[in-house]
């Protein structure tokens, strides 16, 4: 049954027209829905519906670029920001994501225009390593120029930017607007050239000054180029003595994000994202005339961290009065009076983008994490209202607002929900909202028509589609190489694959925005909250679930072999029966889940999706770019409570370990290097860390500590900054760590401390699979003979990652032997499950955090879970359409568990993955035969090899040995997750383990943006 929510009276004559920027839908996918009568319907990864042409009078238009490519594969994703020009004439659509590394039809980077700050003309310091070309790139964001004078937006310009980061404004003026620079740390301008009709660079740009080199525009192979090196530490202590030692990468580069000017144009205020402060710059000169610093190194309060929006209040007269900036880790607005920082306001968790009133009076705050809006009062910069977007009497949250805009008569506020894919319609008088409208996946933006009849929308992604050309393929045939030729060498990687568009439509009648929000409600699952009937009977029968999330494989990569009527492609096929035949056995004897599906891209938003069912906008706003034109510099990889590279879960000093103290208080044991004071991990979302009895949200582990469950961690959430450090204070590594009394773990969460088995390393691809297995085996056989066991173990075996530096153990040093050691680690602890007193009642929920690392015949999402259980119906096929919120769910119905938010409330779970009766027959491990070769792996690594009772598979030998992998792999960052460059890791991979394809060039490689692998 679908909820129901009160609405007000709606006088359609008081709406504004409306512009709305969403993600273009891709081409159809394999869970296309029938369409419906309110618009074309399609399943997404979530789980979700959209319709995002449901409004009457839709046009849905993809962020197209035909001059890069006619077939549409370099098309941009991640639409961020929308911007009407002063006359209504002119919507401007930002992009900030993964717009990076695109070829060609022949398969070359596409390259783009790198522009000087000082002078707005190609940077004659940026060459091109591989054409030698003098200022381009193979990076750009867009920005796409449409006139909305005559009904249908047409696009007229289509302008490539080398960084950006969500900031767009017009100058009130006219004429020009301008875009913020993201990680290059500018504001980058652009006028209309009444000649050309077109907007060209308006130099020089206003540069902030925070990262060296500033004047110049990105790293190359010059020797005068831009350093990324202005975040907070760059001038402290701890980041001193961090570039003495080697690791520098500990100092993040600065970010310009959100910015505003006033309304007679003259000044500037934009948010230092990286930098906890804000700059103020004469737009007369362009130059910078202060920074005001929220919180200092040192300082132990949190003040307007991690700023993300400004918007500006002006005199009578048009001049700047003040400034509000929203801080996305402290829950805060934060007030400058001039130059000065006059007053912070406390709001609802999550404040992203704001509003402010046509009378400057009202400032309306959207707060993504509270699903609320709050509204200050300018005249006392206090708090005087909150409105709540969810429905009445509905506890869970995931709406994720996270942008505003207001009709010309201030009456109707229109708010993209980024979690609903639907954009909200407040009443402003009433404070209340009174109707919901579809939109395509994840809308960021929506602008109003100067005449109030239009809305204006961007959506951030689409549908993937199949992804067989992504360059990682089987050894069997050369048919990578012929797809790659026949489908004109497509950009495939997970994020390529999403596309942006812009939504525009009249605003809807009362009537009409009734049948819409009901249409929302269906689209968000909201009639599955209905009791499950098989999962209730399993709730008397599962007691305890081990909830395992491995990395980055697609079905096809490891299952497409699979033989049994699962829906897979042998010809994407890597890791076959012979090198992984543990997983396959899984599949086959208890059930093949072939329509399974990540609602990620990639782990830096994965991790979230798996262990918290949604992800919040500052995660989806950072990842994508992070992945992408960051460069690795900038925006920092923020994951698993590790922020700006800092550990969130140990105190700032007062220690002398790793185990016990943040780097900067080890670097720095004075604490003037102290950052991000406190324990906010802005990542998270509503209710994380806290435990107390009755709250909602948060991660799977806090959800079952408050409903008084026992819970056990191994390498989750798991502090990786030293693992392959090579210093002193990475953990040995030794293959029995209790025993040695060796600690290898250092939570980064303070929830999830005190429940972390400190002696199972986590991510770490140097340290095989089998020993984490030894471990955990180690302590369940206490639990076992204590009969004490956890009802929820929380838990990672990442080795079918892979990695190629530092000390690979066991002579692990190839794919294919790192895959087979995940496998037998594995098939080991479903053998001492099944053959324990436990196996009755306990369920194991296995799968994948994203799918990036892979190709995969039905769509890139596509990826491997396995249910392994007493209940599991065996050798069963299960077509069923589930996606990673789906196994959240499921872990939750089994343990009695309340959602943690609006996603995993409304999924159903797999519970026709289940039979009401069990089968105890245990399971027999199949050892991958090529752990056996003595000739590649030391002997001692699985002592089974020598007996001749237990099965094993043909030893496959590697097509290269270690010593090649070495070299190959040598310049990518393997040590720590998706810290290598996908598309260039990929290749590798793909030519080392098949023969196809080509290696990188040394200068490809080493002037690659980190990003995933």
């Amino acid at each position: 049954m679908l909820l129901n929510f009160k609405r007000e009276r709606f006088c359609a004559a008081l709406i504004s027209s409306v512009f709305i920027c969403s993600t273009a839908a891709a081409a159809a996918t394999p869970f296309e829905a029938s369409a419906s009568a309110n618009g074309a319907a399609t399943v997404i990864p979530t789980g979700q519906i959209i319709t995002p042409t449901a409004a009457p009078g839709s046009v849905l238009q993809r962020l197209a670029n035909p001059q890069l490519r006619p077939d549409g594969n370099a098309d941009a994703d991640s639409a961020v920001a929308t911007a009407l020009s002063p006359d209504g004439k002119t919507l401007v659509v930002l992009t900030s994501g993964f717009n990076v590394s695109v070829n060609d039809t022949a398969g070359n980077p596409l390259r783009f225009p790198v522009l000087s700050p000082l002078t707005g003309l190609p940077d004659p310091n940026v060459i091109d390593p591989n054409t030698g070309i003098v200022g381009a790139w193979n990076q750009a964001e867009f920005a796409f120029v449409y006139d909305v004078s005559h009904g249908t937006p047409s696009v007229v310009q289509r302008i490539p930017i080398t960084d950006t980061y969500n900031g767009l404004a017009w100058d009130p003026n006219g004429g020009r607007f301008f875009v913020s620079g993201g990680v290059d740390d500018r504001i980058i301008a652009y006028k209309h050239d009444t000649t050309s009709g077109q907007y060209v660079p308006d130099a020089p740009f206003v540069i902030l000054g925070h990262n060296s080199n500033d004047t110049k525009a990105i790293p190359s192979n010059a020797a005068q180029v831009a350093t990324y090196d202005g975040g907070l530490l760059k001038n402290t202590v701890a980041g001193r003595v961090a570039v003495s030692i080697g690791a520098g990468a500990l100092l993040s580069g600065a970010v310009a994000a959100g910015f505003d000017l006033s309304r007679d144009g003259q000044t500037l205020v934009v948010a230092n994202f990286e930098d906890a402060s804000a700059s103020i710059a004469d737009m007369t000169t362009r130059k910078v005339v202060a920074e005001i610093k929220f919180t200092k190194p040192g300082s132990l309060t949190p003040i307007g961290e991690f700023p993300f929006w400004v918007t500006v209040k002006s005199a009578a007269n048009g001049a700047y009065e003040k400034a509000y900036v929203s801080s996305q880790r402290d829950d805060q607005v934060v007030v400058l009076h001039g130059t000065a920082l006059a007053k912070v306001i406390r709001v609802p968790a999550g404040p992203n983008k704001m509003t402010l009133s046509a009378d400057g009076r009202t400032l309306y705050v959207a707060c993504g994490n509270d699903d609320s809006i709050a509204v200050i009062d300018t005249d006392r910069d206090v708090v005087s209202d909150v409105i709540s977007l969810a429905r009445p009497g509905d506890r869970f949250k995931g709406a994720n607002p996270n942008s505003l805009a207001l009709s010309p008569n201030g009456r109707i506020l229109y708010v993209t929900l980024g979690g609903e894919n639907a954009l909200g319609v407040v009443d402003t008088m009433a404070r209340h909202l009174v109707g919901r409208i579809p939109t395509g996946w994840l809308p960021t933006s929506v602008s109003v028509s100067a005449d109030g009849r239009m809305l204006y929308v961007c959506n951030e992604k689409s549908n993937s589609g199949p992804n067989p050309a992504q360059v990682y393929y089987s050894r069997e045939t050369p048919y990578a190489t012929a797809l790659n030729a026949q489908l004109g060498f497509p950009n495939q990687y997970t994020w390529e694959t999403e596309k942006a568009d812009l939504l525009s439509f009249p605003v809807p009648n009362t009537n009409e925005l009734a049948e819409l929000s009901r249409q929302v409600d269906a689209n968000d699952g909201f009639a599955n909250r209905t009791q499950d009937p098989t999962m209730a009977f399993l709730r008397s029968k599962i007691k305890h679930v081990i909830y395992i999330v491995n990395e980055n494989r697609t079905y096809d990569q490891v299952l497409g072999d699979l033989g049994n009527g699962g829906n897979g492609d042998p010809r994407l096929t890597f890791f076959t029966n012979d090198i992984a035949p543990n997983l396959h056995a899984l599949a086959r004897e208890y059930v093949t889940l072939d329509n399974f599906y990540d609602a990620s891209e990639s782990s830096g938003v994965g991790w979230n999706w798996v262990m918290q069912g949604h992800t919040n906008d500052f995660t989806e706003k950072t990842q994508s770019v992070q992945y992408g034109n960051s460069n690795g510099l900038g925006i920092t990889y923020d994951w698993q409570g590790i922020v700006d590279n800092i550990n969130l879960g140990l105190p700032a000093t007062g220690g002398s370990s790793i185990f016990t103290t943040r780097i900067t208080g080890l670097l720095d044991p004075s604490g003037s290097s102290t950052t991000l004071p406190g324990f906010k991990d802005p990542v998270a979302s509503e209710g994380a860390n806290d435990l107390r009895s009755g709250v909602v949200g948060g991660y799977i582990w806090e959800d079952a500590m408050r409903a008084g469950l026992a819970v056990r961690n191994y390498g989750w959430q798991d502090d990786l900054t030293f693992y392959g450090s090579g210093t002193s204070f990475e953990p040995k590594l030794v293959r029995n760590p209790f025993e040695a009394g060796a600690l290898q773990a250092q939570p980064s969460t303070p929830s999830i401390q005190p429940i972390t088995d400190r002696y199972y390393r986590a991510f770490d691809q140097q340290y095989p699979d089998v020993y984490r297995i030894e471990e955990w085996k180690r302590e369940f056989a206490g639990f076992v003979k204590n009969r004490n066991m956890p009802s929820l173990m929380t838990m990672t075996i990442p080795h079918d990652h892979f990695g190629f530096g530092g000390k690979l153990l066991e002579g692990l040093n190839t794919p294919e032997l790192q895959m087979a050691d995940h496998d037998y680690a594995v098939g080991q602890l479903v053998e001492a499950v099944s053959h324990s007193p436990y196996w009755p009642s306990t369920a194991i929920v296995m799968l994948e955090d994203d799918p990036q690392n892979g190709a995969d015949h039905v769509d890139a999402h596509r990826s491997i879970a396995h249910i392994i259980s007493a209940y599991t119906r065996r050798a069963a096929i299960d077509h069923t359409f589930y996606t990673s919120v789906s196994a959240l769910r499921t872990v939750e119905e089994l343990l009695g568990l309340p959602p943690l938010g609006l996603n995993d409330a409304n999924a159903r779970p797999m519970s026709s993955v289940f039979t009401r009766t069990a089968n105890v027959t245990a399971y027999a491990p199949i050892i991958p035969g090529l752990l056996c070769n003595t000739a590649l792996v030391s002997s001692d690594l699985v002592p089974a090899c020598a007996d001749p009772n237990v099965v094993k598979t043909k030893a496959v030998r590697p097509l290269h040995d270690g010593a090649w992998w070495h070299r190959a792999m040598g310049s990518f960052n393997t040590h720590l997750p998706d810290h290598a460059n996908p598309v260039l890791f990929n290749r590798v991979l793909r030519f080392g383990m098949t023969g196809q394809g080509t290696l990188p060039t040394f200068a490809e490689i080493v002037t690659a943006k980190p990003g995933d692998d």
